[in-house]
């Protein structure tokens, strides 16, 4: 019996050692890769080199030509090439904008490193395909994740309609729907004065909910192309519905079939339902679509978050010269300047502001964009840095107002700033002219915020440098980061540390 028990209990220690992997000496169990069962369109995605030097072309060497008035503001604003991105996504939104009559064209989403062009790349098709529109009504909504952004983007489109009849409003902050109407002559109708809306998500979903709730004149019935920039970000966004608020208001319902024979006053709204039985207006393809553009650095590839995007038919063009048929090496998730020479530095942290110092002074950098994790931290090294001689510090930091930052980042593009303190409210997106150095005082959070403050320097084809300061203890986890932004390449070969 002894010998029965012993011999049982081996066995379940047997079965238990198959199952649980014992802590210790053993060594561990190999894990196996994980291949993403990803959509179709992924991998039929459109690839393009963003080698600026070699793959730009001049503004009349496109497939589809840009309107002679458009050229003459390119050229007055100094604009005679296209850079890849722009090459490659122009032609594009012009054919799917010209067929849109006809039926509905896929959704585009564009995966290009900062810096590039992209804002360029969608307003110069948007702003041609408007220009032969009649009545003003709010036909292109562009959204973005922060007001400064959304204020960079909306001088773009100011410009660029400077001397169009297209008009472009802005809603951000505390600005009022009432800037975007007014009442006819004899007050029974307001008229709208904007074809372009440049909005962020927060904005945008008051400006719809308080509609509702007060009858104001505020709608987004007439929607054609919804445009998403910085969408990675506006993705993690999913709390606020912000997209379904405006499918809603563009659709009447969350449903995405137009029947206007059903829909409760009909001569005034435009709602979408669901009709089954399809009625008779379904033979004449009598359906209101929205033409979703996005734009990125980073890419997703988790199936929820692309689902919510409701997407028809996405066509990805993704900046990546890679032939290889396996598509995790096809497909990255990141999209980083080519011109960017990136460098870590390991120094302990009282030694870091003299580093700073080293390189305005050694080194020959005129102008440094600094990035803290917080605004306590940004202020710290602010007033250190300021007590060092010959150096004009500022900080910049999201408890300032809006004018002040603008005022503050006007003066460091001039050069009138030496080491600009920043915290990650100037990390995506922002358009500084000038930046020759970027330097991450504090350790980035995670990959992303790494790619979108080294994205600030090395932008529209120049060179840029990339510095990262951290503490002999955070070498492990900055080694984690630099792998998943070069997830396909060696970091031992791409980076010069």
């Amino acid at each position: 019996m002894e010998i029965e028990s012993e011999n049982s209990k081996k066995q379940i220690q047997n079965e238990d050692e198959n199952f649980f992997q014992t802590i210790g000496s053993r060594k561990k169990l190999k894990t196996l890769k994980v291949i993403p069962n990803l959509p179709k369109w992924i991998d039929e995605s459109v690839n393009y080199s963003g080698d600026i030097q070699n793959n730009s072309v001049g503004l009349n060497e496109i497939e589809q030509p840009i309107d002679d008035c458009l050229l003459n503001t390119l050229r007055k604003n100094g604009i005679e090439k296209l850079f890849p991105v722009q090459k490659e996504v122009i032609p594009k939104l012009m054919e799917s904008l010209k067929k849109k009559k006809y039926f509905r064209p896929r959704d585009i989403c564009v995966l290009s490193p900062t810096g590039s062009g992209k804002t360029f790349a969608y307003s110069i098709p948007v702003i041609q395909y408007l220009l032969d529109r009649i009545v003003t009504q709010i036909r292109v909504l562009v959204i973005l994740p922060v007001k400064d952004l959304a204020n960079q983007v909306y001088k773009v489109f100011q410009n660029f309609c400077e001397n169009t009849t297209l008009r472009v409003g802005l809603a951000t902050g505390s600005s009022s729907s009432n800037t975007f109407y007014k009442p006819n002559a004899d007050g029974t109708q307001t008229i709208c004065l904007v074809d372009i809306l440049i909005a962020t998500p927060g904005k945008l979903v008051d400006l719809i909910m308080n509609n509702e709730d007060s009858g104001r004149d505020f709608h987004l019935r007439n929607l054609e192309i919804l445009i998403i920039d910085e969408a990675d970000r506006m993705m993690n966004e999913t709390q606020l519905q912000w997209l379904s608020t405006i499918e809603y208001a563009v659709h009447g319902s969350s449903r995405k079939f137009y029947c206007p024979c059903l829909t409760p006053n009909a001569e005034s709204l435009q709602c979408n339902y669901n009709v089954d039985p399809l009625c008779a207006c379904s033979t004449f393809q009598m359906r209101k679509t929205l033409f979703k553009i996005l734009f990125s650095v980073t890419f997703t590839t988790d199936p929820e978050k692309i689902d919510n995007l409701s997407l028809y038919k996405p066509l990805l063009i993704n900046m990546n010269s890679s032939n290889n048929d396996d598509l995790s090496e096809r497909i990255k998730p990141v999209a980083l300047p080519e011109n960017l020479k990136e460098l870590m530095v390991i120094s302990d942290q009282d030694k870091k502001p003299l580093i700073l110092w080293h390189l305005m002074k050694n080194l020959g950098y005129k102008r440094i964009l600094c990035f803290a994790n917080s605004i306590v931290n940004a202020h710290r090294l602010g007033q250190l840095m300021k007590k060092l001689p010959e150096l004009i510090v500022h900080e910049l930091h999201s408890k300032q107002n809006i004018h002040k930052r603008t005022k503050i980042l006007k003066k460091f593009a001039n050069g009138s700033i030496h080491i600009l303190i920043s915290t990650d409210v100037t990390a995506r997106g922002m358009d500084i002219d000038g930046i020759d150095c970027v330097v991450s005082y504090d350790l980035p959070r995670n990959e992303t915020a790494y790619i979108h403050r080294i994205g600030r320097t090395a932008r529209a084809g120049k060179q840029g440098t990339a510095i990262t300061l951290i503490s002999p203890d955070q070498l492990k986890h900055f080694n984690i980061i630099l792998r998943r932004t070069h997830k396909f390449s060696s970091t031992s070969n791409d980076k010069n540390k």
